[in-house]
């Protein structure tokens, strides 16, 4: 990675790869990993390599490998443009790797315009048009279309905010190789309520997107109606309470048999100093997820607590969970228990900082209506070691995992792991931003039931690393 300055503009530059001999890890033994080559001063801004322009929720918020440039003159008040062209591929040896690594081609580009019409006014309008090609499997949908959004914001003082999106999409899908295309276009809406005062948050969203609405390069969810309200209030220094709820349903166009309501209410209350201790602090959250209108019903509840403390040198956290799944018709009645703690502390020994830990967690499920029941327990010990002066950070832990199932035709298992991992900032890359060395090693010793199933794996992965 370089990051150079000139007088009047900055080059940046990176570029990473990946080798293993691991298929877990990654497919290919020697693949790049990233690749970004940026221009920029104080007007525009160049970039070739991994490319990730925002325009709007329904238009662009979706990573490319290509160029984007824009162009904003603050001095001048001339509106920022921007524009986009290249490639929706997930890896870069998309472009040139064999089949293992051949992916649909999506060619994707577009334009933005934004403009601040008065200091309490900002709008903006994005067109973005996506082409696929070159199939994989004859039964690959291939999608070309265009979207086009207006979106705005109105902000007419400190602490009250109003903003929303129109956006329309044309379409035409091939669903397979020799299938008739399909056609269809669509619009989504969204509206955004934001207010603050006092020990008072409230935002209030509403949008619709219509069944045939179809934006492959940004966000949205076609066939659905949705409201979503938080309501979050201070009361006095040490605790708040939070009021939220999620609605929305289906079936717009009511070209379904049936619509489905989704009711997810929730609460969470926090709380510092608790039992008037100066560390102590304290959470509950609960939520309910409630589908109905279907043939199938669901009723799930989700409850969690937490607890923080410091007791002489030693910090301590701890989580219980509870959730219960009801559904009806597919017959499902279950629980699921979650729980763990961890304790540690921090001291200095010479010019050495250690940091030893200790960790006790477990999982626990209960099927009533097959009356089994599953649990998972795992303990860990932990050693961190700190070398400021040497730049070196260490952190070793060892612990083991159980599972028990409550079938008995089912394996239990055990493992036995251990993570090593250690960062060095040497001085060789102290030009780079935040570069280091770094080494990381973890061995996971697997037993079960069936003693022929036993193996144990190995990773052992070196490198360097830096943040831009």
């Amino acid at each position: 990675m370089a990051n150079v300055t000139y007088p009047n503009s900055t080059f940046y530059f990176n570029v990473g790869a990946r080798a293993t001999d691991d298929p877990r890890n990654d497919l290919k033994p020697l693949t790049m990993t990233n690749f970004t080559a940026r221009l920029s001063n104080h007007v525009y801004q160049l970039n070739v390599g991994d490319t990730l322009e925002s325009f709007s929720q329904y238009t662009l918020s979706s990573a490319i490998k290509g160029f984007s440039y824009r162009f904003k003159n603050e001095e001048k008040n001339t509106p920022e443009y921007t524009v986009v062209y290249g490639y929706a591929y997930p890896r870069w040896d998309n472009f040139y790797g064999d089949s293992e690594v051949k992916t649909i081609k999506r060619t994707a580009y577009g334009a933005r315009v934004k403009k601040g019409l008065s200091p309490y006014f900002t709008t903006g309008l994005s067109f973005v048009r996506f082409d696929d090609s070159n199939r994989i499997n004859t039964t690959d949908p291939l999608y070309d279309g265009n979207v086009v959004a207006l979106d705005w914001e109105y902000k007419p003082f400190e602490g009250l905010s109003l903003s929303g999106e129109s956006s329309w999409s044309d379409t035409k899908q091939s669903p397979s190789a020799g299938a008739a295309d399909i056609n269809g276009s669509g619009t989504a809406h969204r509206l955004l309520f934001q207010g603050e005062g006092g020990p008072i948050r409230l935002s209030v969203e509403y949008e619709r997107v219509s069944p045939d609405f179809q934006s492959l390069m940004g966000c949205a969810t076609a066939d659905r109606e949705k409201v979503k309200a938080r309501w979050r209030e201070k009361r006095g220094r040490n605790s708040s309470i939070t009021y939220g709820l999620l609605w929305f349903r289906d079936n717009l166009s009511g070209q379904k048999a049936y619509t489905t309501n989704h009711y997810r209410p929730e609460i969470i209350y926090t709380q510092r100093r608790l039992f008037n201790r100066q560390y102590a602090s304290g959470d509950f959250s609960y939520r309910l997820d409630r589908a109905f209108g279907a043939p199938q019903g669901v009723t799930n509840h989700y409850l969690n607590l937490g607890y923080h403390d410091r007791f002489g040198s030693f910090d301590c956290d701890t989580n219980l969970g509870y959730t219960k799944y009801s559904t009806t018709l597919a017959g499902r009645d279950s629980e699921e228990m979650t729980y763990n703690t961890s304790l540690g502390t921090r001291f200095t020994r010479g010019d050495t900082i250690v940091k030893p830990s200790i960790s006790l967690g477990g999982w626990t499920a209960s099927d009533d209506l097959a009356d089994e029941t599953d649990t998972i327990r795992e303990a860990a010990v932990g050693l961190g070691l700190d070398f400021p002066k040497s730049k070196i950070v260490s952190n070793l832990k060892v612990g083991t995992h159980k599972l028990s199932k409550g079938n008995a035709a089912s394996d239990d298992s055990s493992r036995t792991f251990v993570n090593l991992s250690v960062y060095y900032r040497a001085p060789f890359l102290e030009q780079m931003n935040q570069g280091q060395l770094f080494l990381r090693v973890a061995i996971n010793d697997y037993s079960f039931s069936t003693v022929s199933r036993d193996f144990v794996e190995t990773s052992v992965t070196a490198g360097v690393s830096s943040q831009f």
